[in-house]
């Protein structure tokens, strides 16, 4: 069964249009502007045992 040239051209499109939109949420990940978000979340379970008492953290 051949595939009609519309169909491998909507395939194609389609693969172009889903590695475009990969590598531009790589992009933004990646991008500085993120950074402090990033690192906040990072430290949010350090951040959690400041709040508990003593006989709370040996539990």
């Amino acid at each position: 069964m051949e595939s009609s040239s519309t169909e491998v051209f909507w395939q194609s499109a389609w693969t172009v249009f889903a590695f475009v939109f990969f590598v531009a949420v790589v992009i933004w990940a990646w991008s500085g502007k993120r950074k402090s978000k990033y690192d906040k979340a990072a430290r949010m379970a350090m951040d959690d045992d400041k709040d508990l008492t003593d006989e709370q953290r040996r539990d």
